[in-house]
């Protein structure tokens, strides 16, 4: 049985550790083990401490032994973006000036996985300071997507991605200031949740914009998601954006029927032209949705130009904010191209940002009532091409040139100035072998039931069984 462990989804490792069919050393031995062997060729970690993991996977079997399970987390292996702080454990941010950085305290978000009984196994690569889509760290070397060495597996989380989608570990962090949960999520074919504005705890999280930031799960499934952000979730009063919402089971609504659920579609709302093969992915996953019982309903949402825009403008704004004195004294010390985005930030005056903001929260009421009045999930594609080669600066889209960022980015900003819960779900394989996927996007709070949605579709359509490059020949 062991040498299928990294196929199996939290949900059935969970009920062989507490049936003590597999011990969480064994669990987490095997994961460690596909980290060596893989890893190498990924650059998915960027720390590994595995003697760690170790004993604490011992301590949690010590614990079974005498009768205490702590859930569908106990002894199951994740990884940690390199952004969220972890004891004891180096925390570079994706930054040379971070190289040796360790910090004495978890992060919130670390402290809840802890509690509930998860083994961290190390810390996963990310983009500088999460400032860009592709994982290319000048620092600690490019991460590579599972599916096609060479390609970039997202970002700014491609660590995270790359390691849950080549089965290193089953559930992994990421942050999502733009896109940076569900690009990598897509690219990698994972499941990944931008969970609704204040969910989960940011304390412990190097920020990037905190307007805009969210914490949130990897995974090989829907289910797993949600299993991760029942430990994820939870007030925290000592995070100043932290909402104090009801506890709840995110896993309650999986399985729930979509017959009659209104399925909001915007062809028009196209802030780059996407490739045929993610148009086609959208029309798989629309007409799926339709065979399993819900009904299409075509919606207008803001316009997208003015979207990216009001949302760009606060995410540079607010991130210039976060690192103008670092940046004033260390300039040199950052890559070329988080330094090219940090000067040109410099550039932008109040005014400009006071109406971006106002932009911002038109555009989120706006969202709010297509997704509350008009329709139950809204549909769009999460990136407008798949996965580029590394270092490629533009990717062909319809015969014109298009920069990397937006075509990786241009989708996904819209659900972080709505701050409304967003699934990444995978939707299938292009013609050149590289994952496609949509977002779904339900109402404040609805992490449950967009969970559910997710569910529905991605087992109907491309269930994480076949989902599996680790052990394709590299292309």
């Amino acid at each position: 049985m062991s040498d299928a462990l990294y196929r199996k989804p939290v949900a059935e490792l969970a009920r062989l550790i507490e049936r003590r069919e597999v011990s969480p050393r064994e669990v987490v031995e095997h994961f460690l083990a596909r980290i060596e062997s893989e890893n190498p060729r990924l650059n998915a970690f960027v720390t590994v401490c595995a003697e760690r993991a170790l004993r604490r996977a011992d301590e949690l079997g010590e614990e079974l032994a005498r009768g205490t399970y702590r859930g569908p987390l106990h002894g199951i292996p994740v990884g940690i973006k390199d952004l969220t702080d972890t004891a004891g454990v180096r925390t570079t941010y994706g930054s040379g000036l971070f190289r040796d950085h360790v910090p004495s305290e978890d992060a919130e978000p670390v402290r809840r996985l802890l509690a509930a009984g998860a083994v961290v196994v190390g810390k996963t690569n990310t983009h500088e300071f999460a400032l860009g889509t592709t994982t290319n760290n000048p620092h600690f070397g490019a991460t590579h997507n599972p599916w096609r060495h060479g390609h970039v597996p997202g970002g700014s989380s491609g660590g995270s991605g790359a390691a849950v989608g080549a089965g290193l570990v089953p559930i992994a962090t990421g942050t999502d200031t733009g896109g940076s949960i569900r690009i990598p999520s897509a690219a990698c074919g994972c499941v990944g949740i931008k969970p609704s504005y204040g969910r989960v705890s940011l304390r412990g999280t190097y920020p990037l914009a905190t307007g805009l930031d969210h914490v949130g799960p990897l995974a090989r499934t829907a289910e797993d998601c949600a299993i991760a952000l029942n430990a994820l979730a939870g007030f925290d009063p000592h995070d100043p954006t932290s909402r104090d919402l009801p506890a709840e089971d995110f896993t309650r609504e999986l399985g729930r029927s979509l017959r009659g659920l209104r399925v909001g579609h915007a062809p028009s709302y196209r802030p780059l032209p996407v490739t045929a093969e993610v148009e086609a992915g959208v029309a798989t996953a629309l007409r799926t949705l339709e065979q399993l019982g819900a009904q299409l309903v075509e919606v207008k949402l803001p316009d997208a130009q003015q979207v990216n825009s009001a949302a760009s403008i606060v995410l540079l704004a607010e991130s210039y904010a976060q690192h103008a004195q670092l940046f004033a004294a260390n300039r040199d010390a950052y890559g070329v191209d988080v330094r090219e985005q940090l000067e040109l930030s410099a550039g932008l005056d109040a005014a400009t940002l006071a109406r971006a903001r106002e932009a911002r929260e038109s555009i989120a009421r706006t969202v709010a009532d297509v997704v509350t009045r008009e329709v139950d999930v809204l549909v769009l594609p999460t990136m407008a091409i798949t996965a580029p080669p590394i270092g490629r600066a533009t990717v062909d889209i319809g015969g014109n040139d298009v920069p990397v960022a937006p075509a990786m980015a241009s989708y996904t900003l819209l659900h972080n100035a709505t701050r409304l819960p967003t699934v990444a779900v995978p939707v299938g394989l292009a013609a050149n072998g590289l994952p496609t996927s949509v977002q779904l996007t339900a109402a404040d709070r609805r992490e449950a039931f967009v969970l559910a949605v997710a569910h529905a579709l991605e087992t109907a359509l491309w269930p994480h069984e076949r989902r599996w490059p680790a052990d394709s020949p590299a292309r």
